[in-house]
């Protein structure tokens, strides 16, 4: 059972969880490009720029946040994620060097997800239920 204090945090820190897992999504989306070979894959991207906006007032946001005893683990697991997102960020900075990002971006979604499993209200991505699942790419 969530007390009201533990409800208060949930819906303050609901947009925290949801921007870094925007900062993630957009990394990764870089480092596909860059995969890819595309020009567009650099670390001028404009992407890049909105992305450590987003992640700096999620990290404020964070800082900020008052974790009830219920939530303590919730928050452990998100500020992890930050430090992991905000190691990835700085090395796409430096270039797009795959592997320095993509090894602090996984530990920082592992985390994110984690998250989402110590209280409700938070959602991870259902990769299972997506409608794509099952189907064969030619």
């Amino acid at each position: 059972m969530i007390n009201d204090a533990t409800a208060k945090y949930i819906v303050e820190n609901k947009n925290c969880f949801e921007d870094l897992k925007q900062v993630a999504s957009q990394l990764a989306g870089l480092l596909v490009l860059a995969a890819a070979g595309s020009k567009e894959g650099s670390p001028d991207h404009p992407v890049l720029g909105a992305a450590r906006e987003l992640y700096r007032e999620a990290n404020d946001a964070l800082r900020r946040a008052r974790p009830t005893d219920q939530a303590c683990k919730h928050h452990a697991h998100l500020t992890r994620a930050a430090a992991s997102i905000g190691i990835a960020l700085k090395e796409a900075g430096g270039g797009l060097n795959i592997d320095a990002i993509l090894i602090p971006l996984r530990a920082g979604y592992t985390e994110l997800e984690r998250a989402a499993d110590a209280l409700p209200g938070f959602e991870k991505i259902a990769y299972r239920r997506a409608c794509c699942v099952g189907a064969r790419i030619q």
